[in-house]
């Protein structure tokens, strides 16, 4: 399940309210609502978006949680073309293995990430001059 699929089910459970309904409140099919939460369909549907929104009269941080769960979401992800060459290769050795990282690893990188501590002596190997391409994820 993706960080949306939970803060739906949750949103939909929170309001006593079976997918039927929301569905018909959202204007979508059950079906589509049952794939999100199971996290087979994406949530990249602004439109769905907006609607919820709307329909659950979000206020400007209930709005921006759900903007954060739904960029959490992503199943999909460009490298910005000026990214350094070792984040492409940092990035090609997540993707091989993310599905067999155990959860306590997992954690233990989002942790490393999330610090904010300067580098300073760490040396990254130099750019070799090209522009490197957009890698999807």
């Amino acid at each position: 399940m993706s960080p949306f699929s939970v803060y739906l089910l949750d949103l939909r459970n929170r309001f006593g309210l079976r997918q039927t309904k929301l569905a018909e409140m959202l204007g979508y099919e059950q079906s589509y609502i049952s794939g999100l939460e199971l996290g087979t369909k994406n949530p990249s549907n602004q439109e769905f978006i907006a609607r919820l929104s709307s329909a659950f009269k979000m206020t400007t941080q209930e709005q921006e949680e759900l903007a954060k769960v739904v960029k959490q979401s992503q199943q999909r992800f460009v490298l910005p073309r000026e990214a350094h060459p070792e984040a492409f290769r940092f990035c090609s050795e997540l993707w091989d293995k993310i599905d067999r990282i155990p959860l306590p690893q997992l954690q233990a990188i989002r942790a490393v990430l999330n610090l904010d501590v300067p580098m300073n002596g760490l040396q990254l190997p130099e750019r070799n001059g090209s522009k490197e391409t957009e890698a999807q994820m």
